[in-house]
């Protein structure tokens, strides 16, 4: 009979993953109830939508800015295999690595990263909204300042050597 990892008193009957049993019900409620309170701290706003395709920013309560999103997520559905895929372009002007304490009434406490969070909202609430038979995601930390390319506000060549240049001006 296993004991619990975290209260090491009851019986331990519900697994974390596909493993064996290592939590009683009592602390795994605790902890699941602490980490949801930490993933409603997100907010992922709904930007663009097409039939097979989703654009969603990300917000946080505590990031410094209050409005200014610290992440991208593209959702694209393959039709015919029914797989979801997920990219996240996530901003390092929030502290991913920031660690959440969840507390047991026992008093034992253990840290989880927020990055760990975003990825339970990702597979909680993003990717059942999709109702797919399978998923992936890909998430990448950005650094340094977004910036933005628009091949609309390109000048034209004029600095184009003569060799480039026909009868009929610049190559574009």
């Amino acid at each position: 009979m296993p004991i619990c990892k975290i209260c090491n008193k009851n019986e331990a009957t519900l697994p974390e993953g596909r493993g064996e049993p290592r939590f009683c019900p009592r602390c795994w409620d605790t902890r699941v109830r602490q980490l949801f309170h930490e993933e409603d701290r997100f907010h992922i706003q709904r930007v663009l939508r097409s039939n097979e395709a989703e654009k969603y920013l990300v917000y946080h309560d505590e990031h410094d800015t209050g409005s200014e999103a610290i992440g991208v997520v593209f959702a694209v559905l393959d039709r015919v295999p029914d797989h979801l895929e997920i990219s996240a372009f996530l901003s390092d002007k929030f502290s991913w690595k920031n660690k959440v304490p969840v507390i047991y009434e026992e008093g034992v406490d253990c840290e989880v990263e927020m990055m760990d969070v975003f990825l339970g909202l990702l597979e909680s609430e993003l990717a059942p909204s999709w109702r797919c038979t399978s998923w992936t995601a890909e998430v990448t930390l950005c650094t340094g300042e977004p910036f933005w390319i628009d091949s609309r506000d390109r000048e034209d060549a004029t600095d184009l050597d003569d060799d480039d240049k026909d009868e009929r001006g610049p190559r574009r």
